[in-house]
């Protein structure tokens, strides 16, 4: 059950890192580098930016 609740916290922070972080910025690099660097950001930073990403996207159209 504690495997579940890391995965979905782990795509839960790369969403987030995605929607409030990287959002409508370009990114060039390695594929494996881009995705890792956000996954990373993601998890670390992931208790503040899941609520401000679900916060962003019911208010901001």
């Amino acid at each position: 059950m504690e495997v579940v609740l890391i995965i979905g916290y782990a795509v839960l922070g790369y969403w987030a890192a995605g929607q409030t972080i990287y959002a409508n910025r370009i990114r060039i690099g390695a594929a494996n580098d881009l995705f890792l660097t956000r996954l990373i950001v993601g998890c670390l930073l992931g208790i503040i930016l899941i609520p401000v990403a679900i916060i962003k996207k019911i208010f901001v159209r």
